[in-house]
């Protein structure tokens, strides 16, 4: 018995040797590939008072000169900041803001409920258009893009048309349209595609909620957990030695975030069933791209190609992305990726000021712990 312990002490010890050892290359992996040259490019981070309330801004890119992109992440209360790493190469063609928004990630750890203000549609869409004119003469750019991500491309509509001298394209993803219809088409679509793939627990699951709209919050919880889960697309991770830092260090920097995340869905739950955007009318004073999912079973892509068609744009450009669903960002990066580059990035790029190959870097370099403050 003696022995059999201190041999397994020893296979332990090493398993342990082992692990660290891949954890610290992991590390060093994901400090070189994630490092920007901040003489040319920008690489930021910290508290930007919005609305009277400090939200996290995290902005990121190889060149200054580059296009602003800012990404509306979905939800409310899903942080995309956590999949920095997983986006790497989209910061060598754009400037990356992604922002914690009110009830989320780092701004929710920082205020909590008593701290976070109004939750309200028309709040965070005030909250959007100011951190949209912060980013404009901290990074000295004429207009940004702003791509929008289901709860996202809420916010998104709603800013472009109420600023449009802010804007250079309104990217729509996972395209929201009006929620109590955009429910009601989706549920027979899930039931039909988990009894297709022999899911019963999802098949099961969905049948006992039965179709929308749902009160509680927690059946509504069931239909988005599989509308998720059962999302169709690619799947492309990094092959990286980083991946595993980028994952334990994303982990302990949110590990608090799934607070704010319920918060969120609760605060805003029966606001956004009200949500109906083709009431906000088909006219955009700014380009409008939809780079969707064909495969898109929460928003339902035949629905948001009907938005799409009724709308009136400077110039519009509809994406199809083959055999994808409402995750397809995050699940088909590479082609997501190459899709932004052809349609959107000229866009942007066309209306940049002068100055945006001209700036100070000094200007740009803001430590977390100083934060940033709106003018």
């Amino acid at each position: 018995m003696r022995k059999f312990l201190r041999i397994a002490g020893r296979v332990l010890s090493a398993i342990v040797a082992l692990m660290s050892a891949i954890l610290a290359f992991s590390a060093y992996r994901y400090r070189r590939e994630m490092a920007i040259d901040t003489s040319r490019g920008v690489s930021e981070s910290g508290y930007v008072r919005i609305g009277g309330v400090d939200q996290w801004v995290q902005i990121r890119g190889d060149d200054r000169a580059d296009p602003v992109l800012l990404w509306l992440n979905g939800g409310p209360g899903f942080s995309t900041i956590p999949d920095t790493a997983l986006f790497r190469p989209w910061e060598k063609q754009f400037t990356i803001v992604m922002w914690d928004q009110r009830g989320e990630g780092k701004t929710f750890q920082k205020s909590g409920p008593e701290g976070t203000g109004p939750m309200t549609i028309e709040r965070m869409t005030e909250d959007g258009i100011d951190l949209a004119e912060y980013l404009c003469g901290h990074l000295h750019k004429n207009k940004i893009a702003v791509l929008g991500h289901s709860w996202g491309s809420i916010l998104g509509v709603r800013m472009v048309k109420q600023r449009p001298d802010l804007f250079a394209v309104y990217v729509g993803t996972g395209q929201v349209t009006n929620e109590t219809a955009m429910m009601a088409t989706s549920y027979p679509l899930l039931l039909a595609r988990a009894r297709t793939l022999g899911n019963y627990l999802a098949e099961s699951e969905l049948a006992a909620v039965g179709p929308p709209p749902y009160e509680p919050l927690e059946k509504s919880l069931t239909w988005i957990i599989w509308s998720n889960a059962l999302d169709p697309g690619q799947l492309n991770r990094p092959v990286t030695a980083a991946l595993p830092w980028a994952m334990l260090k994303s982990q302990l920097e949110y590990r608090s975030d799934r607070g704010g995340t319920e918060y969120s869905q609760r605060a805003m739950y029966r606001a956004l069933l009200q949500v109906n955007l083709l009431a906000l009318g088909n006219r955009f004073e700014v380009p409008v791209v939809f780079i969707q999912g064909s495969d898109d079973l929460v928003v339902v892509t035949a629905l948001v190609k009907t938005y799409f068609d009724s709308i009136s744009a400077p110039h519009k450009d509809f994406v199809l992305l083959p055999g994808d669903g409402h995750l397809a960002l995050f699940r088909d990066r590479d082609a997501f990726l190459a899709a932004l580059v052809e349609h959107v990035r000229p866009l942007v790029v066309r209306s940049d000021s002068p100055i945006a190959n001209s700036i100070d870097p000094e200007s740009t370099q803001v430590a977390a712990s100083q934060g940033i403050s709106l003018p």
